[in-house]
């Protein structure tokens, strides 16, 4: 690791600490070139750990980024701000699944993370990616689909 304060590569690790909740491996890093310390936070990649089952496509954190950013189309604001956190929380969610990475898997654990941040993305985005197939009363997922997607 480089040091941030004068690009010098040869750092040490002082102290290292894992998560016990999410993926993320937290490091106190020491130059002695600059005598600067400094902390990085680590987390995996799921494109290069979890391929997307029976593809060829790897994941990718860009394009889910995108795909959240759109369903914001209530407020487009929000959704430039908090695509980027929404969708590294979705990946941090996909890479503790012992589960096979499906592009349904995907969408399913998109859709509830953004169910539990903003049900009107969360709604757009279903119906943007086939999750749900008819809307009745004022914008509400019909109950056969809201099952499926509830694992009932």
């Amino acid at each position: 690791m480089f040091c941030i304060n004068c690009l010098q590569r040869n750092t040490r690790t002082t102290n290292t600490r894992p998560s016990k909740k999410s993926p993320h491996v937290w490091r106190r890093r020491y130059c002695p070139h600059c005598n600067t310390t400094f902390t990085t936070y680590e987390r995996p990649s799921l494109a290069d750990n979890k391929p997307v089952a029976d593809t060829a496509v790897q994941f990718n954190l860009g394009r889910l980024i995108i795909s959240i950013s759109d369903s914001f189309t209530h407020n487009t604001q929000d959704g430039r701000e908090n695509a980027l956190w929404l969708a590294q929380t979705i990946e941090d969610n996909l890479s503790l699944t012992k589960e096979p990475l499906t592009f349904n898997h995907i969408a399913t654990t998109t859709y509830k993370v953004l169910k539990y941040y903003d049900e009107l993305a969360a709604l757009q985005y279903a119906a943007k990616h086939r999750l749900i197939s008819s809307v009745r009363r004022r914008g509400r997922p019909s109950l056969r689909e809201h099952e499926q997607l509830n694992g009932e």
